[in-house]
């Protein structure tokens, strides 16, 4: 590499997006080459809903990291140096997920471990490989999850980081046989353009979900909101006596699960009064649903092997994430003010051609 420099998103404090970022040039980082990690010359990352969470400050009651600091999980780009033994080579394209409390993706470089990462899908450009990391794994972690019939899955906000990818996953990667969402009156033509195979779509702002939805017909459903309860009345209630393996599942991704998931997905430990406080939310969102339906909440894992799997699917033309705007890395600070007003696809920063 020519430069000792490179353009980066720096944040200086907590606060609101437009005033404490800015695009500054800054050192390349250090890398070591017997390391287990890549460094890799981005080419494009997406910003999901914890990159402005973290941004205004919503977790520094885990972690007050010394600023200025770097944002961005997501990250797509080439490999520039790999170090021993991580199976990369320089010029490897790869798409991966910084650990949150790490961060540091939106510049012109960064490093990540390997095995954090894996092989770009050769049928996504850049742009869209970056949307896959956090919301591709969290998707299919909590399709994971579910070991129950398969019949149908109700899979809300259709257009949705996560929820978009799961309702493409959840018919040829989990085999269910029917998937139904909700958009707003807006998206509702978007979600049918964009997953076709969709079979019901639910204006929310004309329909009631409780009344289009029979209860006790569904057999999984993600929880995007972190209301995991309002949905036992659609679960399909088992034969008395079914397995844990048989049940109906609610599979939240925004109810904080118990200390110990929340520190493996973390990557951090917490003080004893915090995993007191978690273990003790988590017991009682759990009084809250039967027994007979299987109920888990997670964070989702880095792992280079469920990012595999999602590159493959997106090779075979089962996936392929759904882009609202991309934005040069001038225009970031713009990028991410949009993301957050929750607008019909992903919003995608191109780092560098």
């Amino acid at each position: 590499m020519s430069t000792k420099t490179m353009k980066a998103v720096i944040q200086h404090s907590y606060g609101q997006p437009a005033q404490v970022l800015k695009i500054e040039q800054v050192p390349l980082p250090s890398f070591d080459e017997s390391s287990d990690k890549l460094l890799v010359r981005v080419k494009a990352v997406s910003i999901n809903p914890l990159d402005y969470i973290m941004i205004k400050g919503g977790l520094k009651f885990l972690v007050n990291e010394p600023m200025p600091v770097i944002p961005g999980a997501d990250v797509s780009g080439v490999v520039v140096k790999a170090g021993r033994g991580t199976g990369f080579k320089e010029g490897d394209e790869v798409f991966g997920f910084i650990n949150m409390f790490i961060r540091s993706s939106m510049a012109e470089y960064c490093t990540i471990f390997a095995q954090n990462c894996a092989l770009k899908p050769k049928a996504l450009s850049h742009e869209e490989a970056s949307c896959l990391p956090v919301a591709g794994l969290t998707a299919i972690q909590a399709l994971q999850l579910h070991s129950g019939p398969k019949d149908s899955a109700f899979i809300p906000a259709g257009l949705g980081g996560v929820g978009s990818i799961a309702l493409q996953l959840a018919k040829p990667y989990a085999g269910f046989k029917r998937t139904i969402t909700t958009a707003s009156t807006a998206k509702v033509e978007l979600v049918k353009k964009h997953i076709s195979d969709v079979d019901e779509v639910i204006d929310y702002k004309k329909v009631d979900e409780t009344k289009a939805i029979p209860a006790r017909s569904c057999d999984f459903v993600l929880d995007q909101f972190g209301k995991p309860s309002r949905y036992v009345r659609y679960m399909r209630k088992p034969p008395t006596g079914t397995r844990a393996q048989g049940k109906p599942s609610i599979i939240s991704i925004m109810t904080p699960p118990n200390a110990e998931k929340c520190q493996e997905g973390w990557e951090m430990r917490v003080n004893t009064f915090m995993q007191i406080g978690l273990n003790t939310m988590d017991r009682a969102t759990r009084l809250k649903i039967p027994g007979w339906i299987r109920y888990d909440s997670f964070y989702a894992l880095p792992r280079g092997k469920d990012l595999q799997i999602l590159a493959d699917l997106a090779d075979l033309g089962k996936l392929r994430p759904i882009i609202h705007k991309v934005f040069p890395l001038d225009q970031a600070v713009e990028a991410i003010i949009l993301a957050e007003s929750k607008p019909a696809g992903k919003v995608v920063i191109c780092m560098s051609k």
